[in-house]
This record gives structure tokens, sequence and C-alpha cells, in this order.
């Protein structure tokens, strides 16, 4: 009895270090999706790969260098459209600009550098976005706050349901319940019917990811597809802010005799107010975001 007993005491220090071990995991894997990455090659106008060059995100304190073979890769970068500037000793500097980081996506992007035997300026390429991305197995859309910002649209449902597949919430022909929701990584579905239990408006919204076909098994609970909104985060080096105002009123011709109570025409009858203002702070790496809003009236 006294053997069992201690070697019963000795299990349990082990069992509480698996339970950790495992709620460790599930949470970086739930934030896994929230970052992008970006790789790629520095190679010289013979295809030789430059050692040590540099390669920095304007702007941020990320970046990373070239090893032996020539291959560099940037890890854990919030999604959005960055300028890299690419240099090393011997070599003119190239600055890439609208560089679009995704989140959960990898970004691939080959640099050859020009020797040089005085000073020269650097070198201004636009990166360009290929028509087609042969590793990508499923049917993504993707959407920036630039494009987002162009839409006729006020929330996150509204920008669903203007993707390809999408008609009220239902992808592809399924039902409500079928579609994953998720903010930053995290699910927001309504445990009750596996709705989205959110509202977003598109001012906080940095990017949204619609997949509609074929994802992969990291995504439970998803029989027709998925929706991945990562919010915005607040610039390092300066402050920025937005602000939007609309109203109006419901006017129709019918006012006799099914729409009675609309015959009077109220402007102001539907009211909006949104400020949005985000920016850095005195700590290094730590920045705020700060949104009012005004509900419709």
């Amino acid at each position: 009895m006294m053997h069992s007993t201690s070697s019963l005491i000795r299990c349990v220090p082990t069992r509480l270090l698996l339970i950790v071990a495992v709620f460790v995991w599930a949470a970086s894997t739930a934030l896994a999706d929230t970052k992008g990455k970006l790789t790629g090659t520095v190679v010289t106008k013979t295809n030789e790969p430059v050692i040590g060059a540099h390669v920095v995100l304007v702007g941020t304190s990320m970046g990373g260098a070239t090893d032996i073979e020539g291959t560099y890769f940037i890890l854990n970068i919030p999604p959005g459209v960055y300028e890299v500037r690419v240099g090393s000793v011997g070599f003119g500097a190239q600055l890439f600009r609208e560089v679009r980081i995704s989140a959960g996506q990898t970004t691939t992007l080959k640099v050859v550098l020009v020797e040089e035997a005085v000073q020269m300026g650097e070198v201004v390429v636009t990166a360009e976005k290929p028509i087609v991305d042969v590793r990508q197995t499923s049917s993504v859309t993707i959407l920036g706050k630039d494009q987002i910002g162009v839409l006729p649209v006020q929330e996150l449902n509204d920008i669903i349901n203007l993707q390809a597949g999408v008609v009220d919430g239902h992808f592809r022909g399924g039902r409500t319940g079928e579609v994953q929701y998720q903010v930053d990584g995290v699910s927001v579905n309504n445990p009750y019917d596996n709705s989205s239990s959110v509202r977003l408006d598109r001012s906080v919204i940095e990017e949204v990811q619609v997949i509609s076909g074929t994802f992969d098994a990291e995504y439970g609970q998803a029989m027709s597809g998925v929706v991945n909104a990562v919010l915005k985060s607040g610039s390092e080096d300066a402050i920025e802010w937005s602000a939007e105002i609309y109203g109006g009123d419901f006017v129709t011709p019918d006012n006799a005799s099914r729409y009675p109570r609309n015959a009077n025409v109220r402007p102001n009858a539907i009211q909006n107010y949104q400020l949005s203002v985000s920016g850095p702070t005195v700590l290094e790496e730590l920045s705020y975001g700060l949104l009012t809003d005004t509900p419709s009236t």
C-alpha cells in the first residue's frame, strides 16, 4: 500500500505539467492566425546569394538578415501594407512599397541587388500582387482596410454578404449555423445557435478573410465557411484618427395604404456618429486604440 501511494503522488506533478502544456499550446494555436510572415531570397544579378543582407519593415522594429543561402524570413507581422527596405554592403538599397501582409498567410518577396561602386540612391520598386497564388488551395477572399473603406457598408456582416457565394449569411447554400466566425483568431460563435455573437463596425477592422470552401482542419465547427476578422492596432510612430457622420430617413411613395406613418420626411430621423483614435504611448512597442460610437436612432 505504501509503494502504490507514493507512486500516485509522483504521478500527480507530471499530469499537472501535461495539462498546463496543453493549455499553453491551445492558447498559442488560437492566436496563430492573427499574424503574417514575410520570406524570400536576396540574390545578385548572377543569381548568387547575398549573405548578411538586412531586410527591414520601414516604420517598425521588425526585420531580418539573410543566411548563407540568401534566404530570410520575418515572423509575427501584424496584417497591413508595409514598405520593405533591403540593402547590403557593396550593393544599392532597394525599397519595396505596398507589400501586403495578411493574417495566416506567407508573403514571398524575391530581391535582386545591384552592385555599386559609389553611393547611390535607393531603388523604389512597387510590389505587384500575383494574379494567381499557386500555393492557395482554398477559396479565400481577403479584404484590407483600404478596400473596406470604399465599400458601401457599415458593419462586418454587410462586408461578408457582398462576397461571392454568400447570401444573407448563408455560405454556398448552407445554413447560418454552419459558419465559423473569428475575431483575432478567437471564435465568437454563439453557443445557442452558432451564429456570430458580435457586431463590428468597419472602422475597427484591419482585414477580413472570407473562406468559402476547402478550409483547413484548424477551423473547427465550420461546414459552410469561415470568417476571420483582424482588428486594427495602433501605430507606434504617429497618431491616427477618423470620424464618420451619417443620417437620413426612410421614404416611400406608398404612404396612404401600406406605410401611413412615413408620410412626413424627417432628415434627422436616423443619426450615427463615430470617432476612432489610435497612436503610440510612452511605453515602447505599446500603442492604444479608442472607438466611440453613437448608434443609429
